[in-house]
């Protein structure tokens, strides 16, 4: 006779589940943590959140690429959502669609004319003009002199000549099969690596466009959840703070990208009126490299002083090369001056305030951690540390921290 079956072997499980959920709020809430607890707290989530930045560093450039991505283009949606009347998610469409082929174009556009500015600098022709000149500037004993300084050029010069040698013969042309095949391995293996990194950058760019994508169309709901985590009697600041962080990163960023956009300009028709072969790229270069402070206009002038000295002028062609190259300098000096003082001032305010000395430790930091976008992202970042390093001292020392903040009257309080 078979035996009689438990009556839980016929409880289903949302009834074990709604019993413990009964069973759970029959207890008393849980008591709340000592100060002790939470601090210990605080500092193994900070210790976790370090371990977490050490264990995903290879993807924190391109997560960083995306957040500075949806911050550029976070008001052209903002403008087609309220001043144009688009649906969000039509207006987040829209605009990403304009960057895209914006971007498309543009780059069409620099391709084409870099190229031009290749062909016409003819570098070739020059390196071919360098030889020549090396090789008449030297005397009988193969010495060249330079502002009184005897440089020997034996070497150098017998370096030439081989090379000038070289395959003359028929000898030099004649390849064993062997050789063939191993130069042909080593080409495929070379299209194999170019392909793989034109992937790369194909599959890290549709990622970082997808991130940015689904930043701005969770902005407002990061927004909101961040306002509401302000601790009660800090909603005054927390808000007053996010207002000082978003001054300075929109004062920066777009200040930055004006300034360059400027100076860039006027580098390239400043040089294409006196006659700089390749003028635009050398334009191009510095509205490049103008994004990194201090060093970035330095780094951008080289290229071109360097083509002003090899190529002369087109418009004076009778300037010797170093007087012109001299010019080039004075044009480079006058217009990073220009800029510097006059320009950046102008577009970019008071967004940053920070020393120069400040400046250029954090542009060492931030391009020995992150690269040319760690230079990039390195001065607002200390700009906004710095703002919650003053917030904290005033606390420290019972100080309101925006009791000289402008917009304190405009928001309620709480």
């Amino acid at each position: 006779m078979q035996g009689h079956q438990p009556d839980d072997e016929y409880v289903t499980s949302d009834e074990v589940d709604r019993e413990e959920v009964a069973l759970a709020v029959s207890f008393p809430p849980s008591p709340p943590w000592g100060e002790k607890a939470k601090l210990l707290v605080v500092a193994m989530a900070f210790v976790v959140a370090l371990i977490g930045l050490y264990l995903v560093r290879n993807v924190l450039a391109i997560a960083a690429l995306s957040a500075l991505i949806a911050f550029l283009i976070a008001p052209i949606i903002r403008i087609a959502h309220e001043k144009l009347r688009i649906p969000r998610g039509i207006a987040l469409i829209i605009a990403y669609l304009l960057v895209f082929f914006g971007t498309l174009a543009f780059g069409y556009l620099l391709a084409r004319s870099i190229v031009n500015s290749i062909v016409e600098i003819d570098p070739i022709g020059r390196i071919d003009e360098a030889r020549m000149w090396l090789l008449e500037s030297v005397d009988a004993n193969e010495r060249l002199v330079i502002l009184g300084l005897t440089v020997d050029m034996s070497g150098v010069i017998e370096a030439l000549r081989v090379s000038a040698n070289d395959g003359g013969g028929t000898g030099g042309f004649i390849l064993d099969a062997e050789e063939i095949i191993r130069n042909l391995g080593a080409g495929i293996e070379g299209v194999r690596t170019v392909l793989g990194i034109i992937t790369a950058i194909i599959t890290t760019g549709i990622l970082t466009a997808l991130i940015a994508i689904y930043l701005n169309a969770d902005s407002r709901r990061m927004h909101a959840g961040l306002v509401d985590s302000l601790p009660p009697g800090y909603e005054r600041d927390g808000l007053l703070m996010m207002q000082a962080i978003k001054r300075v990163w929109r004062g920066y960023l777009y200040g930055q990208l004006v300034n360059s956009l400027i100076t860039g300009t006027l580098v390239g028709l400043a040089l294409w009126f006196v006659g700089l072969p390749g003028a635009f790229l050398m334009g191009t270069i510095m509205a490049v490299l103008n994004m990194i402070p201090t060093f970035g206009p330095i780094l951008a002038a080289i290229p071109g002083i360097l083509a002003a000295l090899i190529s002369g002028s087109t418009k004076w062609p009778d300037l010797e090369s170093f007087w012109f190259a001299l010019i080039v300098a004075g044009i480079y000096l006058v217009v990073v001056q220009a800029q510097a003082n006059v320009i950046a001032p102008k577009v970019m305010g008071t967004a940053v305030r920070l020393r120069p000395a400040i400046v250029l430790l954090g542009l060492l930091v931030g391009f020995q951690i992150g690269g040319l976008l760690g230079s990039l992202l390195a001065v607002p970042i200390i700009a906004s540390i710095r703002d919650v390093a003053v917030y904290v001292w005033a606390k420290l020392i019972d100080k309101d921290p925006f009791e000289d903040e402008a917009l304190a009257p405009a928001l309620p309080e709480p």
